[in-house]
């Protein structure tokens, strides 16, 4: 009896029992994608591992090594947001900042204000509480807008430009420090009980599309998005899409806009193929109800799932 290496399509010989062994203990890595969790929140390290399919990380899941497997996963995204990874748009529209035409120097002193908790385009701070930290939930105007503002992040890539610019590491803390807190005090509900302001369905496709998806690979090499945090980051994501995905919100390009960014820049998940047929058939279906908004040759791309297309129409 054989099987499969891997390398080079090499075989070796191995006793019965040694191959149940193997199977065995794939088919308990399996079995953790079929338990029914509400947040990645809730998987133990080698659960939400086993939520990527990458064969370097799940090899040593099946081997116990799950230090090893998170080393994995994190090398391979090292690799991955070197080229090619999602921009943020060029217009951030909650800071009223137009990236393309600003100089080195506005965009530097734009993020300044940024450190001071100039965080949108109103120019008011959210309330900062006793231990330093934003106040996520508080609506100190009593404006619904500024709340969705202050919890979609469209600040971080302005961080992200500032620290790809100058390496300043103040720029890194600041967006590092925030995902944590956020992450901490937002735990991901179901649909029907999921903050308003903080979990609606196209505050969340914005928050991905525009700030979580682009700070995840713009500050992906500083010492503060350390690996406690990138891992955060990446639950955070799964359970934002999954939300998405879930919901039963109208079916618009915005809003799939963020389900189809993740699917597209997240493969390896192994839930991305789901995220991205659904984003791609509620896109059709939104077009095909909005005949005379249609764009001709739109249901064609996303019948081949036309990543730059569907993201840029969905930015």
């Amino acid at each position: 009896m054989t099987i499969n290496t891997g390398v080079g399509g090499k075989t070796k010989a191995v006793k019965d029992k040694s191959q149940c062994s193997i199977s065995s203990l794939l088919g308990s890595a399996s079995s953790f994608l079929r338990k029914k969790y509400r947040s990645a929140r809730d998987l133990n390290d080698a659960e939400f591992l086993s939520l990527f399919d990458i064969p370097e990380v799940n090899e040593r899941i099946d081997n116990g090594f799950n230090i090893k497997a998170t080393a994995a996963l994190l090398n391979h995204f090292r690799d991955r947001v070197q080229d090619g990874w999602l921009n943020p748009p060029e217009q951030l529209m909650d800071l009223a900042f137009d990236v393309r035409s600003a100089s080195d120097e506005e965009l530097i002193a734009r993020a300044e204000l940024v450190l001071d908790y100039d965080l949108e385009v109103s120019g008011i701070p959210p309330e900062i509480n006793e231990v330093g930290e934003i106040d996520w939930q508080r609506n100190i105007l009593q404006n619904r807008e500024w709340l969705f503002r202050i919890n979609r992040h469209g600040w971080w890539p302005l961080l992200g430009l500032a620290y790809q610019r100058t390496g300043d590491e103040r720029y890194a803390k600041a967006f590092a420090l925030q995902l944590s807190a956020w992450i901490n005090n937002n735990f991901p509900l179901d649909t029907t009980q999921a903050d308003p302001h903080i979990w609606a369905s196209e505050q969340v496709a914005l928050r991905l599309r525009v700030s979580w998806i682009p700070a995840f690979g713009m500050f992906y090499h500083s010492p503060y998005f350390n690996t406690t945090r990138k891992l955060e980051m990446l639950r955070s994501i799964f359970d934002q899409a999954r939300f998405l995905k879930q919901s039963t919100a109208q079916n618009d390009l915005l809003l799939n806009g963020g389900l189809v960014s993740a699917g597209v820049t997240f493969p390896e998940m192994r839930e991305a193929g789901k995220w991205r047929k659904t984003a791609v058939q509620r896109c059709r279906d939104y077009l095909r109800g909005n005949e005379q908004q249609r764009p001709d040759n739109l249901l064609e791309a996303s019948d081949k799932l036309h990543t730059s297309t569907l993201v840029e129409a969905t930015a």
